[in-house]
């Protein structure tokens, strides 16, 4: 239940004494009293928390701190494949972006296994659509964009233009989406396309994608165990998340076909068609799937991990 709120420190949730889920034993749940979540942007200032116990877990850590949070022995460190995906949300509806040719230079400009590499130092995968290879709906058979400069420019042309710009909201505090946005930056540079970066404190960034404020801004999913999660709302005419503001009558009809059956086999063609459909419209940039970790002091137990990325609590406890 809501305990406490003090903005920009934390928030404090406390144990319902009344939740209804009991343990094996017959035990009532959760078995912790208390949790307080702290907002910390900066994944190594995270890291640095978790390794002097003044956090028992984080959300996210830097690539860089990886190898020293599984090197520390009192931390816990795992990693698994997650269904999340990462990118950048073009907004179909506001010029220069509001061209498809333009939007398919910047597909073809940014180098995703660069980015992959060097920035996330090969933590995760490169991605082509929403569906993650970690999803019975993936497919690896579609991947139209790879980096090639010539194609980016040809589109430019396509479009008109030799030249162009936008700016690309990123969240700040963070040292990995400033790299992130610095890397796409200068990928798209060769083929004429400047990128402006503007950083946001993340309430802002939702704030203005929501209300279609932007052109470009980098922000990822965490990613659904069904593919409806990381697709319906991001891409159909309306959905929550579509703050692209797009819209294909045929993806439309697909996502709602695979939420109509039942059919393993069917919703998969469906998703696969869908999706194929829009890596060709261009309204976000996927660049990757990232792993969902647990990162936490070794006194906590009983932690879940998942591949969407959620922390679950119900069954954690403190131990020695």
């Amino acid at each position: 239940m809501f305990s406490e709120w003090v903005k920009g420190d934390h928030l404090t949730i406390k144990r319902n004494p009344h939740y209804w889920m009991k343990d094996n034993g017959g035990s009532a749940l959760p078995y912790l009293q208390s949790i307080r979540y702290r907002p910390i942007s900066n994944e190594s200032v995270m890291f640095s928390n978790l390794e002097t116990g003044n956090i028992n877990a984080a959300e996210v850590l830097s690539p860089n701190d990886i190898p020293a949070a599984k090197s520390n022995s009192s931390l816990i460190y795992k990693q698994v494949p997650a269904l999340s995906f990462f990118g950048v949300m073009l907004n179909t509806k506001v010029a220069p972006l509001s061209n498809v040719h333009v939007r398919k230079a910047i597909e073809w400009g940014v180098n995703r296994d660069e980015i992959v590499n060097s920035v996330l130092k090969g933590v995760g995968v490169v991605a082509q659509g929403p569906i993650s290879p970690s999803s019975w709906a993936y497919s690896s058979s579609i991947a139209p964009y790879s980096y090639n400069i010539n194609n980016a420019k040809s589109e430019l042309a396509q479009a008109g233009m030799s030249s162009v710009s936008f700016t690309l909201l990123i969240p700040s505090g963070s040292p990995l989406n400033s790299q992130e946005a610095q890397f796409i930056q200068s990928e798209l540079q060769p083929a004429g396309i400047t990128v402006n970066i503007k950083q946001e404190t993340f309430a802002t960034l939702l704030s203005d994608t929501d209300s279609h404020n932007f052109q470009g801004a980098l922000l990822g999913w965490s990613g659904r165990p069904d593919p409806d999660g990381n697709m319906y709302s991001w891409f159909h005419t309306g959905g929550g998340f579509n703050s692209m503001q797009y819209s294909n009558p045929q993806v439309d009809s697909l996502l709602e076909a695979a939420r109509a059956s039942s059919d393993q086999s069917t919703r998969t063609s469906d998703y696969q068609q869908a999706e194929t459909l829009i890596l060709q419209d261009g309204s976000y940039v996927f660049i990757n799937h990232g792993v969902s970790i647990q990162a936490s002091t070794n006194n906590i137990k009983n932690f879940p991990l998942l591949p969407t990325g959620i922390l679950e609590f119900t069954n954690v406890y403190l131990g020695s």
